[in-house]
């Protein structure tokens, strides 16, 4: 294919050429970020025929940072399979970290259902922020707190089989899990993604460190927070209802 130039005069009257791409002064994406930053009106869009619908900033938001979300899931995985294996190998450590959850929690669920919605609700919607905020140290902090909260979950988890059987943990689980992990990997994925960026700027490489944080705030404000606060209800009144048939 060949490429279009433009002869330009120089200062000294000289002719050089100038590339469409020279011309514009454009930064490279890749394509999952240019259709992202498209639709958000930050570089050229796309010829018209894309949906701007709300689910459409959604889906193009999730394949521009898709990558951080899924090493944050690997991530979140593997260190609740550690905590499992951890706890069956060390039962008395277990026990201990367990008391400690339980007497964190034994206040809250003595409330009221409501309080107790309302207390899961804003505990996730609070571990969810650091998680996106606390990215910006170069996306360390996330990934250790995922770890953590993974293998915590690992260690309740093989406790409660013991106890309960697997099945028991399944459906404890799975409805409001369902929703609720999907947007703490989220949080999480962006807090990574900032890291990156952060990291980026301070090896001289070109970035938007501000716009892509307020993109996530705007991500976070109009996506993670409502279907956490649905999670919250789902883990409040749902899941005991389904467990009660057990």
């Amino acid at each position: 294919m060949e490429t279009e130039v433009d002869n330009l005069p120089g200062k000294d009257g000289e002719v050089r050429t100038e590339t469409p791409d020279e011309e514009r002064g454009e930064k490279i994406h890749s394509p999952s970020e240019s259709t992202f930053l498209a639709d958000r009106g930050e570089i050229n869009p796309r010829p018209p025929g894309r949906s701007s619908s709300r689910l459409s900033g959604f889906t193009d938001y999730l394949r521009f940072i898709w990558p951080y979300v899924l090493f944050i899931t690997f991530v979140f995985f593997v260190a609740l399979f550690a905590g499992y294996i951890s706890s069956a190998n060390y039962p008395d450590m277990a026990d201990k970290l367990m008391e400690s959850f339980s007497a964190r929690f034994a206040p809250l669920l003595s409330m009221p259902p409501i309080f107790i919605m309302l207390g899961i609700f804003f505990n996730n919607a609070f571990v969810s922020l650091l998680f996106l905020v606390l990215g910006l140290a170069l996306g360390i902090f996330p990934v250790l707190l995922i770890a953590f909260n993974g293998y915590v979950v690992g260690v309740i988890s093989h406790i409660a089989a013991q106890e309960r059987g697997l099945g028991f943990i399944v459906l404890a689980l799975v409805p409001h899990g369902i929703i609720e992990l999907p947007m703490v990997f989220l949080s999480a994925g962006i807090g990574l993604r900032l890291g990156h960026q952060v990291f980026d700027a301070l090896i001289g490489r070109p970035t938007e460190i501000k716009k892509e944080f307020k993109e996530g705030m705007r991500f976070y404000f109009s996506w993670i927070l409502p279907l956490l606060f649905l999670a919250a209800i789902v883990e409040t009144f749902i899941t005991p209802l389904i467990l009660s048939f057990l």
